[in-house]
């Protein structure tokens, strides 16, 4: 059956990435619970998604070009004055619930990698014991394949760009193909953009594929018809309910 990652701890339905979001997820019928990881300047893993501040939290500036002391002022729009959490906050917070981590590392203001972002993540999970509970995803290929050089046996998804499936020249076996290359045998596009056939392109070059943005109950519901891997989805209390549904 196909997996329910819990998109930011379901965005649609609490603060994002936030510390009620997750502990609220963790409490639910998911598979996954899906966030993401930048640094600040003094090295501190945060998780939040992008890489500037304005939209989910106060402030303005890129959030790897602040300290962690600057951050922790940081509120986020929408809670009852939360802040900015840090990697270990939501680990305590997602650890006693078993439930599997998606964790999506991110790139810099730019789009530039943190230099040595992938040991320091693998590290801490390791640490915490939480490495075989993790699945990486990125939108960036390198990424991937650093995270797979210290961390082998680690499941890696490749979050496939929506330009990189512009018509056309779409080509979901050549991406598959690049996906293998780099040892990473899941990659996963966006639901609004999937086709007839495109499970059929990835399992001939032996890659899994899964869907992201699959936010309503249409979208939910034609992610598990089509039999994907896994979903990420901002409403995970309706993925629930139509998987509840459909095993009767």
């Amino acid at each position: 059956m196909t997996d329910i990652a819990s998109h930011r701890g379901g965005a649609k339905i609490w603060p994002e990435n936030s510390r009620l979001a997750f502990r609220n997820s963790a409490v639910l019928a998911v598979d996954f619970i899906e966030f993401d990881i930048h640094r600040s300047r003094d090295g501190v893993l945060l998780v939040h998604h992008d890489p500037l501040l304005g939209r989910t939290a106060s402030g303005s500036g890129a959030v790897g070009e602040m300290d962690w002391a600057e951050l922790q002022a940081v509120e986020l729009i929408g809670t009852d004055g939360e802040t900015v959490p840090n990697f270990d906050e939501i680990l305590d917070i997602l650890e006693p619930s078993g439930i599997r981590l998606r964790i999506e590392l991110k790139t810099r203001q730019g789009g530039g990698r943190y230099p040595g972002i992938e040991a320091q993540v693998v590290a801490r999970l390791r640490e915490r014991r939480l490495l075989d509970r993790t699945t990486f995803t990125s939108f960036d290929l390198p990424t991937l394949t650093e995270l797979l050089r210290l961390a082998p046996a680690s499941p890696t998804i490749w979050l496939v760009a929506d330009k990189l499936l512009a018509s056309p020249t779409r080509d979901l076996s050549k991406l598959s193909r690049e996906a293998r290359a780099a040892g990473v045998r899941e990659i996963a596009i966006r639901i609004a953009q999937a086709q007839d056939g495109d499970g059929e392109a990835c399992r001939g070059e032996a890659v899994t594929l899964g869907y992201y943005g699959a936010h309503d109950e249409p979208a939910i519901r034609k992610a598990f018809s089509d039999g994907v891997s896994a979903f990420t989805t901002d409403r995970p209390d309706i993925a629930i309910a139509v998987r509840r549904e459909i095993r009767g």
